[in-house]
C-alpha cells in the first residue's frame, strides 16, 4: 500500500511505501468500517419486534390498569 502525498506550492507528487503499522492499522479501520455497514444494513426482524412491542404494550397496560 502507498500514500499519495502532493505538495500544494510546487504541485510535486510524492508516492511514499506505508510501514507494516500503518497497513496494519488502515486494514483495522477499513475491518471496522465494514462491520458498522452491515449492522447498518442488516435485515429488521419485524415478527420479533411486533411481538416485543406486543409485550411492552400488554406490560403498560397492566400497569394502568386497562
Amino acid at each position: 500500500m502507498n500514500r499519495i502525498e502532493v505538495n500544494l506550492e510546487t504541485g510535486e507528487i510524492t508516492t511514499i511505501e506505508l510501514t507494516a503499522e500503518e497497513v496494519s492499522e488502515a486494514q483495522a479501520q477499513y475491518a471496522a468500517w465494514q462491520a458498522e455497514q452491515s449492522q447498518a444494513t442488516a435485515p429488521v426482524d419485524l415478527q420479533a419486534q411486533i411481538v416485543a412491542l406486543t409485550a411492552e404494550l400488554d406490560a403498560i397496560k397492566s400497569k394502568v390498569g386497562a
